[in-house]
């Protein structure tokens, strides 16, 4: 008998997993496979969209070391790295100057954020069980000679703020930092996708015929039926032991569900207002799924105005670091 098996979600998990079990050598001899997708589109947080004519990645945008990258041989395969269209990350030239810059456009003393930057990273990594505070210790006190002690708290603000969006981190309290430290990228170059992050989604899904994938089709439980169970399914079928809702009212049957949804919907699903799954998930895993936090990190896309004078083609863009205004220094002619 051929198994039901429903992947939950249309991400580049549940795609990813759909594309593996669909090329599996004589699958349709042992499993029917479907996704269903509660939106009406694929990919989850990778959308590749456009900004101002221009190529940008709305959700994931770098591929963090090619050497045993999955995704970038899969972006490799399809010449997703070549492209005539210029992309969010490849226009322009960035300079090695890095300038930390008010809210209200002054320039902030490099010495002073680079001796609060110090201290900064050597409490990161101390927090991490790595390294020690000595070194950083002796900047911050160079910093407290020389009279800028008022400062400290709002240039390690901008700096904490910058940890937040690196780690994904909505409060650096709350962060395992131990946990932390274990991650790690790949070996070699971070790069971007000229033709963008969409083009690895469509590769996989270009794998899986048409209407395998249902958009528009939102599961609101995963009802699981044990073995002793006396219901007769609505489909005549008692073998198969898992039934979904979905929000159109209409249910689907399936001897194997992998759900690949977000942190964020199992969050809302182990709620017992919601209850996704019934029965509910054991304690270990709900538990586990209520410790899990995650934060958020918002993208700001700027249109700059063209060259005006043959002066300002070709001119590199510092990395900027803004901090609040209370740090007074000259204007910077960046801002003007």
């Amino acid at each position: 008998m051929v198994a039901k098996v429903v992947i939950i979600g249309a991400g580049i998990a549940g795609l990813a997993a759909a594309k593996t079990l669909y090329t599996t050598q004589n699958s349709n001899e042992f499993f029917e496979l479907c996704v269903v997708e509660g939106g009406n589109r694929i990919g989850g947080r990778i959308m590749t969209s456009e900004f101002n004519g221009d190529q940008i990645e709305m959700g994931a945008t770098w591929i963090h070391g090619i050497e045993g990258n999955p995704i970038y041989k899969i972006a490799q395969e399809n010449n997703s790295f070549q492209s005539d269209k210029p992309s969010e990350c490849e226009e322009g030239e960035l300079s090695d100057e890095e300038i930390t810059i008010t809210e209200d456009g002054h320039e902030v003393n490099s010495s002073l954020v680079e001796s609060i930057t110090t201290f900064f990273k050597k409490m990161i990594e101390f927090s991490e069980g790595e390294g020690d505070f000595q070194d950083g210790i002796k900047k911050i006190i160079k910093c407290l000679i020389i009279g800028v002690e008022n400062h400290l708290k709002k240039v390690f603000a901008m700096l904490e703020n910058m940890h937040r969006h690196y780690s994904s981190a909505g409060d650096l309290g709350t962060l395992d930092f131990n946990s932390a430290s274990e991650y790690s990228n790949f070996p070699r170059d971070e790069i971007t996708i000229d033709k963008g992050f969409s083009t690895v989604i469509e590769s996989l899904a270009s794998f899986l015929p048409d209407g395998l994938i249902q958009l528009g089709r939102k599961v609101t439980k995963i009802e699981w039926q044990s073995d002793d169970c006396d219901l007769k399914l609505e489909n005549g079928d008692d073998t198969q032991p898992v039934k979904l809702h979905l929000r159109d009212g209409s249910v689907m049957f399936a001897d194997h569900v992998i759900v690949t949804v977000s942190l964020g919907v199992l969050k809302q699903g182990i709620r017992d207002d919601a209850a996704m799954f019934s029965p509910p998930l054991p304690s270990f895993k709900t538990q586990a799924i209520s410790r899990l936090g995650f934060g958020v990190v918002d993208k700001l896309f700027l249109q700059l105005r063209s060259p005006s004078t043959q002066d300002d083609v070709g001119l590199t863009f510092p990395f900027l670091q803004t901090i609040r205004p209370e740090i007074v220094s000259p204007k910077s002619p960046l801002m003007d």
